[in-house]
């Protein structure tokens, strides 16, 4: 029996030191397709990692319309920033949802749309987000950078993790034959 009531609270000590009783639930936050990227909505594109840690997208062609549909999730975090970068303007353009939709997420004073920096309001923790992106000109080095941060703060905890996250999409662009 003392063997028993030894094991018991050997258990229960264990329980109770290995919790996180100050509450935090900080994650870093993700950028998730909600599905493939697709072409003039016939065609889906597949991507794969690169070596150099870019993102690469099938080739398109100029005058192709890729949706993307992209769910930004901060987990029990809330956003705060979103930004979404074109290396080449000449080559691409981006179609963002509708203004008074953005004005409806994002503090309008702050963002700027047509730069792709997107300022989040208060307690959005995820979000919906489809945009287009079309081919204008051929380019090889078409890129979008993507880069998401949350009010996660991982300084006071031993967990491992980061408030933001970013990756860049290579969007190679040839033209039609």
């Amino acid at each position: 029996m003392k063997t028993l009531t030894t094991i018991l609270i050997g258990l229960i000590a264990v329980a109770f030191t290995s919790c996180n009783l100050n509450g935090s639930s900080n994650t870093t936050p993700e950028i998730l397709f909600v599905s493939s990227p697709f072409v003039n909505k016939t065609d889906s594109l597949n991507s794969y990692l690169t070596d150099d840690g870019v993102y690469r997208l099938d080739t398109i062609n100029v005058g192709d319309t890729v949706t993307f549909r992209i769910l930004l999730y901060g987990f029990t975090n809330n956003l705060s920033s979103y930004n979404i970068n074109q290396s080449d303007t000449s080559s691409t353009k981006l179609i963002l949802p509708a203004l008074n939709s953005l004005d409806s997420v994002f503090v309008s004073s702050t963002s700027n749309y047509s730069l792709g920096k997107f300022i989040f309001k208060n307690k959005i923790s995820s979000l919906y987000f489809p945009f287009k992106y079309v081919a204008k000109k051929a380019s090889n080095d078409a890129k979008i950078s993507f880069y998401l941060s949350s009010d996660a703060n991982f300084e006071n905890t031993n967990s491992m993790g980061n408030n933001s996250v970013s990756f860049i999409l290579k969007t190679p662009i040839k033209l039609a034959k």
